[in-house]
């Protein structure tokens, strides 16, 4: 009788482990980026199309801190400079990579370069795109109140004897549908699609002021 009452006392969860002899495997999840940006909208009034030429995206540069498969949060609330990783999470590639991909296939659906070669592609390209990522995480201001944070600088180089055509500071907040991992990927998701088109929208601005200030009407 004392041997049942003992075992009757004995939690349900180390009854299953004795069960199925030891704890069972905690698997890890495995995030990308979904989906690249939208169609895109008819080209600004004066903006001339590059149509004729070839665009490179470069590597995308980070932090060493970036350059991993961890993704990554910050309880902004409790601690601003406290950066920690999810332990059961993470990203299939390196955000750079990740980013790069959307950003290319959103600057290619868009039609308006020749082609869109990556970094690793050995042809020549007419105009190079340079981004610099500085942050990609996940930032909680409260316990169920978090946002996918984008920061980075695009410098835009033309071929041509290397010269810098423009460069700018982008930083995207995109408000998370939930206060864990898969709400984080969600947010930078949406930040990172924000971002390809802010990206393609102020590169064909750049390049059609470009193409103006080095024709022939413009110099006379």
């Amino acid at each position: 009788m004392i041997k049942k009452l003992a075992i009757a006392l004995i939690p349900p969860a180390i009854l299953l482990a004795g069960c199925f002899g030891g704890s069972q495997p905690v698997l890890t999840e495995h995030f990308t980026l979904a989906g690249r940006a939208s169609a895109q909208p008819a080209p600004a009034a004066g903006a001339a199309p590059a149509e004729g030429r070839i665009l490179r995206i470069a590597e995308i540069s980070a932090p060493n801190w970036l350059d991993s498969t961890n993704l990554y949060y910050r309880l902004a609330y409790r601690n601003d400079a406290r950066i920690s990783a999810y332990s059961r999470s993470d990203w299939v590639a390196p955000p750079p990579v990740l980013l790069g991909n959307v950003l290319q296939s959103t600057l290619a659906s868009a039609g308006q370069w020749r082609a869109i070669l990556g970094p690793s592609d050995v042809n020549q390209a007419d105009v190079a795109l340079r981004v610099e990522l500085n942050d990609f995480e996940q930032a909680f201001t409260g316990q169920d109140q978090s946002a996918g944070v984008l920061d980075a600088t695009v410098t835009v180089v033309s071929n041509e004897r290397n010269r810098i055509l423009a460069q700018r500071h982008f930083h995207i907040e995109k408000p998370a549908p939930s206060a864990d991992a898969a709400g984080g990927v969600q947010a930078l998701s949406e930040a990172s699609r924000a971002f390809a088109m802010k990206v393609r929208d102020w590169l064909n601005e750049t390049t059609a002021t470009a193409d103006t200030a080095r024709s022939p009407a413009a110099a006379e």
